[in-house]
């Protein structure tokens, strides 16, 4: 009997090159196929009069009509004309939050006094199961009701909705953008200079910010000598009669007491604009005060300014003075890596490792791991699927909040295009691994007639062909529905999803990964980047063919 001939280290180079290039190309493919869609028209949305009317009648009773937008903000408005509260969308600044795979965007009421009287959902581009599940949440809304416009932008740790975090943080994090957390620097982009703060650091050679959260230290020959805070820089974002302020305080050595305020812009209307700067400038009613004292000051009656006809701009001013000393005197405590998020890159990195490691064969290993998958899926329910890759394309992504979910992401499809080894439907995926334990409880199986088997082996790949297609010809359609992985976070909340959950894994005790073979997309997806890894097939041709069609879709 011949002995096989060993492969020699060119041979095994040029099989490495092969793979890598061949690797790039599919992955290239799939990330084309992402930008084409990124790059589709979008419908720009706007506030409808009537649902605005509709969605505040509850928070604002006596309101019975909407008058032209200033700023974004609708002014409600009661039988005589006088204005009973504001409403405004959270778009746009929210469009680049994302979600589990896409943007949401709320409406939030505010009464005559500039507080919130509440916060509606309007429309997302999230996953249905995780939006329903947040929707139904009263926590999750009450929890901006009687807050000040000018704190919506804190950072902070916002309530959020256990099996849909991703989607309700992105969600609060919209209405934090759109009151200052993001943004201020592109209305107020100047620097603060020593010309800024001379009024009460004449004398200062030097500001030094610390670190990057519009809180300031000023210095004269290396002596520190006083703090300033920035609005703009905090993300403070109070709106006078019709735009925000870009505002200064300047705090003595000690941080208890005010040696004034300063005005560095503002995007409200003249004269207000020109009447509070002169106040602030000639009569500035908060030096001296001690920043206790201010903070008991009630807003609507506060003495520290008394600009007569310029109300709104005053109170805006008033109201963000306040907001930059309530956070510059709160001691938040040192932040860690969130628990799940740290929980995340463990299970991914433990993933990878049995993934690539011949340790991962053993079938201790492989059920174990296996086990820990499911634990991670219950608890965290982060998972690749084709709603998100399509929500991602269409809508961009942050790192910021889904960086364990990026990560996940990056693992699934770069790990296979560059070695071949499938590690995320092997190892990580909790359906899989669910349907790994489920398979070791049965020893008997059912084998399928190779015709059926082959025929059933096709659906994942003409699902995927039809999601891809539908997205760069229809948008909006919820492709989280065609599989069944938001159940895993939301619950059974849409029925379609928690369907092919159940039947897949009931079918799993019989037929060794029955949704993986027979149903998934997402494992149709990864197979293309492992499939034949060091030579050309059929599926680089039709894939180079549907990027051909997408280029020219975006094109035309």
């Amino acid at each position: 009997m011949a002995t096989p001939k060993a492969s020699s280290p060119r041979t095994d180079w040029k099989r490495r090159l092969k793979r890598w290039v061949l690797g790039s190309y599919r992955l290239g493919v799939i990330l084309a196929a992402l930008a084409c869609l990124r790059t589709l028209p979008r419908d720009e949305a706007s506030l409808d009069p009537a649902l605005i009317l509709k969605l505040s009648k509850e928070p604002i009773p006596a309101e019975v009509s909407s008058g032209d937008p200033s700023d974004g903000h609708y002014p409600l408005l009661d039988g005589a004309g006088e204005t009973v509260g504001w409403a405004t969308s959270t778009q746009p600044q929210a469009a680049k939050i994302q979600g589990y795979s896409g943007p949401s965007e709320l409406m939030v009421v505010f009464g005559a006094d500039r507080k919130v009287r509440g916060v509606r959902f309007l429309s997302s581009a999230d996953t249905d199961g995780h939006v329903e599940k947040v929707r139904g949440d009263e926590p999750f809304w009450r929890q901006w009701d009687g807050k000040a416009e000018a704190a919506l932008g804190a950072p902070g740790t916002p309530v959020v909705v256990s099996g849909a975090t991703l989607t309700s943080e992105a969600m609060a994090r919209g209405v934090a953008a759109r009151f200052g957390a993001e943004g201020m620097d592109e209305w107020f982009p100047a620097a603060l200079s020593l010309v800024d703060i001379a009024k009460a650091f004449p004398e200062a050679d030097r500001i030094s910010e610390s670190g990057s959260n519009g809180i300031y230290q000023v210095f004269k020959k290396n002596e520190f000598i006083g703090t300033v805070l920035r609005s703009s820089r905090m993300g403070i974002s109070a709106r006078g009669y019709n735009g925000t302020s870009d505002v200064i305080v300047f705090l003595a050595p000690d941080g208890d007491r005010i040696l004034g305020i300063g005005f560095l812009g503002s995007r409200d209307n003249e004269p207000y604009v020109s009447d509070v700067r002169d106040e602030v400038r000639y009569a500035d009613g908060f030096a001296g005060k001690g920043v206790e004292a201010v903070l008991a000051e009630d807003v609507r009656v506060s003495p520290s300014l008394f600009t007569s006809g310029a109300s709104y701009t005053n109170q805006a001013v008033v109201e963000s003075v306040r907001e930059m000393l309530s956070r510059h005197r709160a001691v938040e405590d040192a932040k860690g890596f969130p628990w799940k998020a740290s929980l995340a890159f463990v299970w991914i990195g433990l993933g990878v490792f049995v993934g690539i490691h011949k340790v991962g064969n053993r079938l201790a290993v492989r059920l174990g791991y296996a086990a820990v998958s499911v634990v991670a899926g219950l608890t965290l329910g982060w998972m690749v699927s084709q709603d998100q890759l399509v929500g991602w394309g269409m809508n961009g992504f942050g790192v910021r909040g889904i960086l364990p979910l990026l990560a996940l992401t990056a693992a699934a499809l770069v790990i296979p295009a560059f070695t071949g080894r499938n590690v995320y439907c092997n190892r990580i995926c909790p359906h899989g691994a669910a349907q790994t334990l489920a398979g070791s409880l049965v020893r008997k199986r059912l084998h399928l007639p190779p015709k059926l088997h082959t025929a059933l082996a096709r659906l994942p790949w003409l699902t995927l062909l039809a999601i891809w297609a539908l997205a760069f010809l229809v948008s909006g359609i919820p492709f989280a529905r065609i599989e069944p992985f938001e159940t895993w976070s939301s619950g059974f909340v849409a029925f379609i999803p928690a369907a092919i959950l159940t039947v897949g894994l009931v079918a799993a005790f019989f037929l060794p990964q029955a949704y993986c073979h027979y149903g998934c997309p997402t494992g149709a997806l990864l197979k293309f980047l492992t499939a034949s890894p060091t030579a050309w097939t059929r599926r680089d041709t039709i894939a180079a063919v549907l990027i051909a069609a997408a280029l020219l879709r975006v094109l035309l």
